[in-house]
C-alpha cells in the first residue's frame, strides 16, 4: 500500500467527514492555478478520484493532492461513487511553461511533441495545470518506430458502456515470454481486425472504426481509447502490432455493454478492492495470492449480484508453454457464484517472475433445462409432468389437441440447481443452444411445428403448432447444451430437454 493509501486507511471514513479540523503533518509547497473538480472517496476504500468531464480519475500520491491545489476538508466521503471510473490522473504542465508530461510509474516523462501526444489518445482538456510538478522528471517519451517483439491488450474486464470512453492498457512483451519489456519504448499501432458492434478507437486526431490507429509505448506500456456503440453487445476485435505477426491469439475483443447500475459481468479484485486488470495487473511470485471474484456493473464498479452462476477463471496471459487461444491452458478453476463475491488462492509459481497478469471471468452455459408451462393461445394452462432423468430430461404434457397453435415456456438451471435469473445479459456473455425440433413430425399428415426460440428476462418461449391427428404422440427436442470441441474433435451437444405429448 503506497503513502497516500495508507494514510487515508489510517484516518477511517469517519475522520474524513470532517477532515477541516484535522492536522495531517502535511502542508503544501504550492497550490494549482485552479483546482480541476471535485473530489470524492468511497467510506471503505482508501483511493481518491477527481471528477472532470463526467468520469472519475484517481489521484495517484499525496504529492499530486496537494500539487493539484487540494485541501482534506474539501474531500467528499460517499457511499457510491458518482461517475464511472476512467484513466488515473497522468497529464501536467506548470502554469508557467508550455511542456506537458506524462505522469507514469512515479515518474513525470516529457512528451516532446503534439503527434506523440495525439498518437497516445490524449486529450488537452484532460492537461492538469499546477504550479509544482507532483514528481521527478525522468527521460523523454521517445519517437521511435520500432515494433515490440509481441504485444497483448492487458484487460480482465473488456467491455465499455454504450456511447462511453475507456482506456486499455497495451503490454510490450519479451520474446517468448510473458515478461513485459520495460525498457522497450516506440511507435506501433493497434489494428481493428473486425468491428460488427460499430466501437470506435481514437486515432489521435478523431474516432473511428476501421483501420489501425497509432499508440505510443513508454517503458514497455501504451494506452489506447474505445468508445462504446450505440447499442449493447455489440463487439470490436483489436490486434496490436509487433514482430510475432504469426501470433493471431493476442487479437482482444470488446464488447459494448448496456450502460447501467445492475452487474452486467464480474472482475477480479484484490482484498482492498484494487482492480486486477489493465493499468493494475497482479505480477506472478512463487507465493499464492488471495484475489476476490465480484459482480460488476458497466463501469466495472462492484455491485449486488443479479446472476447466479457457475463460472471459469482464467489467468491471462496463458502460460509461455501453452498457446494463448487454448483456454484449458490457463484455466484456474470454476467457481460458483450468487449475490456476492467469492474469494480465490492463487499461486503464479507457474509463470516467469515478474508476469503481469489479469483474470477473465468467463459465465458457464446453463447445465439444465425444464419446461415450465405450456399455455394456449387464451392462456390456459396444459397438465405438465415433473422432469425425468433420461438421456438429459423428459416431461410428458396432457390436453394437446390437433391443429392448435401453443406456447413452450422453459427455464434454465445451473449445476447447483438455481434458476437462471437474468437471461438477456447472459446469452450475450456465453452461447445458449435452442434447436427446437419435431422428431416425428413426418408420421403426420400435417406435420406439428416448432417455432424460433425468443428470450424473455427469465425464461425462454417456443411457439408450437400441433399438426393433424395421428395415434402417436409428438416427440418434441426443445433445448441442448453444446460443448465446445477441443480444436480436434467436433463440438457435441452433451445435454437435450425433451417434451412428448399426448396422443391426438
Amino acid at each position: 500500500m503506497n503513502v497516500f493509501a495508507r494514510r487515508l486507511t489510517a484516518l477511517g471514513s469517519a475522520s474524513l467527514m470532517s477532515l477541516a479540523g484535522i492536522s495531517l503533518g502535511l502542508t503544501s509547497n504550492a497550490q494549482a492555478a485552479q483546482v480541476p473538480g471535485p473530489i470524492y472517496k468511497l467510506a471503505s476504500k482508501p483511493a481518491v478520484y477527481v471528477e472532470r468531464h463526467g468520469t472519475l480519475h484517481q489521484i495517484a500520491s499525496v504529492a499530486m493532492f496537494y500539487d493539484l491545489g487540494y485541501q482534506w476538508s474539501q474531500l467528499h466521503v460517499v457511499s457510491q461513487l458518482p461517475a464511472p471510473i476512467g484513466s488515473p490522473v497522468k497529464l501536467f504542465k506548470l502554469s508557467t511553461k508550455p511542456q506537458v508530461y506524462l505522469y507514469q510509474g512515479g515518474t513525470l516523462h516529457w512528451i516532446s511533441s503534439a503527434q506523440v501526444f495525439n498518437a497516445q489518445g490524449y486529450q488537452w482538456d484532460n492537461v492538469y495545470d499546477v504550479a509544482k510538478l507532483p514528481a521527478v522528471i525522468g527521460s523523454p517519451v521517445p519517437q521511435t518506430s520500432v515494433l515490440p517483439r509481441e504485444a497483448v491488450i492487458m484487460t480482465g474486464f473488456p467491455d465499455v458502456a454504450v456511447s462511453l470512453r475507456k482506456t486499455f492498457v497495451i503490454d510490450a512483451m519479451k520474446s517468448n515470454s510473458n515478461q513485459v519489456n520495460s525498457s522497450y519504448s516506440g511507435t506501433a499501432s493497434v489494428t481493428i481486425v473486425n468491428n460488427p458492434g460499430h466501437l470506435s478507437v481514437y486515432n489521435g486526431s478523431t474516432w473511428v472504426s476501421s483501420g489501425s490507429v497509432p499508440v505510443h509505448y513508454i517503458h514497455g506500456q501504451a494506452t489506447i481509447q474505445v468508445q462504446g456503440g450505440s447499442s449493447p453487445w455489440g463487439t470490436i476485435s483489436l490486434k496490436p502490432s509487433s514482430q510475432e505477426t504469426g501470433n493471431f491469439s493476442n487479437i482482444q475483443k470488446i464488447e459494448t455493454v448496456p450502460n447501467t447500475t445492475h452487474q452486467v459481468g464480474w472482475r477480479v479484485f484484490t482484498p482492498q478492492g484494487q482492480p486486477i486488470s489493465g493499468s493494475h495487473p497482479a505480477y506472478s511470485s512463487s507465493s499464492s495470492k488471495t484475489f476476490v471474484i465480484e459482480p460488476v456493473n458497466a463501469a466495472g464498479n462492484i455491485v449486488t449480484g443479479t446472476m447466479a452462476d457457475g463460472v471459469a477463471l482464467m489467468a491471462d496471459p496463458a502460460l509461455t508453454f501453452c498457446p494463448r487461444a487454448l483456454t484449458v491452458c490457463n484455466t484456474i478453476g470454476p467457481y460458483y457464484l450468487a449475490r456476492h463475491g467469492k474469494s480465490f488462492s492463487y499461486s503464479g509459481s507457474l509463470f516467469e517472475s515478474g508476469t503481469p497478469m489479469v483474470f477473465e471471468v468467463l459465465p458457464s452455459s446453463p447445465s439444465m433445462a425444464q419446461v415450465s408451462q405450456v399455455t394456449t393461445g387464451s392462456g390456459t394452462s396444459l397438465s405438465l409432468s415433473q422432469p425425468v432423468p433420461l438421456m438429459g430430461t423428459t416431461q410428458t404434457v396432457s390436453g394437446v389437441n390437433p391443429n392448435t397453435s401453443y406456447t413452450i415456456k422453459l427455464q434454465l438451471f445451473y449445476a447447483k440447481g438455481e434458476p437462471l435469473t437474468d437471461l438477456t445479459t447472459l446469452s450475450h456473455l456465453v452461447p445458449l443452444s435452442f434447436t427446437p425440433k419435431v422428431l416425428n413430425a413426418s408420421q403426420r399428415s400435417s406435420a406439428s411445428t416448432l417455432g424460433p426460440a425468443t428470450m424473455g428476462q427469465t425464461h425462454i418461449q417456443i411457439a408450437y403448432k400441433s399438426g393433424s391427428t395421428a395415434q402417436v404422440p409428438d416427440v418434441l427436442r426443445l433445448y441442448g447444451v453444446i460443448m465446445s470441441g477441443d480444436g480436434v474433435a467436433p463440438p457435441s451437444m452433451s445435454y437435450l430437454l425433451y417434451l412428448i405429448t399426448n396422443v391426438f
